[in-house]
């Protein structure tokens, strides 16, 4: 029973924070039962969009494992946020978060398991996950005071949503000191793979811990596996701290 009582207080004090619904939108925090739906989105929108996904050509088959992945970690809390049109209930944007702690790297050290993981061989595929996880396991050295933080996993707002306000109000949720505190968070690590989400999160305060740039990464006729439409030469590594 406290158990219980404990659980509906937790929740309703999150919800009281939710971004205020608009003319056009209104907020919910992602929950086990929007998981199809999460990733039908996905699929619609980041794959299709995001710079490195569009310059390895990623296809649903090639991503599959890696969406999958991002939901089992980010189901565990209730740290997400979702945005629906409120014509038709549909999700036209999401954050997803989750929580990261150094307990977890170093159960992770004798598995072959990757944080990152895609189907396929194809190169620029590969190259992304290897690129993504280099930088990820970097992270607990680089800063090594922490213990945990939340990790925002993935950002996307369907393009006839964009230019709205919603990255803003997810990241102003997930940036709230109520929150990090309710899962022991210090700080919120990313790995920004767009020059777009790169140039948003430095406005915001986010340091740059470590880069792997693009053109380092070449194939064996010495040209660049990755190349990106949208100016994007790098994936950084970044983080921002909170007392």
């Amino acid at each position: 029973m406290n158990i219980s009582r404990l659980f509906f207080t937790f929740s309703r004090r999150l919800s009281t924070v939710l971004p205020q619904a608009t003319e056009k939108y209104y907020f919910e925090t992602v929950k086990n039962s929007n998981r199809n739906e999460i990733l039908e989105f996905l699929n619609k929108n980041f794959r299709v969009d995001e710079s490195l996904s569009r310059a390895a050509g990623m296809t649903e088959s090639d991503i599959q494992i890696c969406f999958e992945g991002v939901l089992d970690r980010v189901l565990r809390n209730e740290v997400s946020i979702l945005a629906r049109e409120n014509r038709n209930d549909e999700v036209v944007g999401c954050m997803l978060n989750s929580v990261w702690k150094r307990g977890d790297a170093k159960k992770n050290e004798n598995s072959e398991e990757e944080e990152f993981q895609f189907g396929g061989d194809r190169k620029g595929v590969v190259t992304i996950g290897e690129i993504l996880n280099e930088l990820h396991e970097s992270f607990w050295k680089l800063r090594s005071n922490h213990h945990t933080v939340l990790h925002f996993e993935i950002s996307s707002v369907n393009r006839n949503h964009q230019r709205q306000g919603l990255a803003s109000k997810f990241m102003n949720w997930t940036e709230n000191q109520e929150l990090l505190k309710s899962v022991e968070a210090s700080g919120i690590v990313a790995e920004a793979s767009s020059l777009a989400n790169q140039i948003l999160l430095d406005k915001r305060g986010y340091e740059t811990v470590a880069a792997t740039l693009l053109n380092s990464r070449i194939d064996s006729n010495g040209n660049q596996i990755l190349v990106c439409d949208d100016g994007t030469d790098r994936v950084n590594l970044v983080f921002k701290e909170f007392q």
